[in-house]
């Protein structure tokens, strides 16, 4: 811990700061801090902002804590049930189907990050993100208090 602590590097202040402040800006209007954190990690990225070891160690553990957070939540009986699983698989092949498409389209199209994709990195670079949308997607309805809705719930028809 001590050598992670003499990582810090000049600007990870800054970079927690500005995450800070967009996440509040979010949640002023309306939106669940997660999307201001967001914004903010793809703006600094755009910039090139580096982030020192510490930074990274101190992201990691914030992914492990949402992802444990939302692990508590979980109920494997109702995942198991047809409804949810049918919904998830659905959800998961369009999102992977879609993006990958997109992604392979940035590629076609020269956009350096994407260059030089085949249809297979494409897919895979979907699929990741199809990940990501559903943790983002509970973590929303989880912060705006919509976890027990309708729309936060499948319920069953019996």
């Amino acid at each position: 811990m001590e050598n992670l602590l003499l990582s810090i590097g000049i600007g990870d202040p800054l970079w927690i700061a500005i995450a800070f402040l967009t996440g509040l800006l979010a949640k002023l209007l309306g939106l669940p801090p997660l999307v201001g954190f967001l914004v903010a990690g793809f703006f600094l990225h755009f910039l090139g902002a580096q982030g020192s070891e510490f930074l990274g160690t101190i992201a990691d553990l914030g992914i492990t804590l949402l992802l444990f957070s939302i692990g508590l939540k979980l109920k494997l009986r109702a995942l198991a049930r047809p409804e949810v699983f049918g919904v998830a698989t659905v959800h998961m092949l369009f999102v992977t189907v879609s993006f990958g498409l997109f992604v392979l389209l940035f590629s076609y199209l020269g956009l350096l990050l994407f260059a030089g994709l085949n249809l297979l990195q494409a897919l895979l670079i979907g699929f990741v993100l199809s990940f990501s949308s559903t943790v983002f997607a509970i973590k929303i309805l989880d912060e705006l208090g919509a976890g027990a809705s309708v729309h936060g719930q499948v319920r069953s028809l019996q």
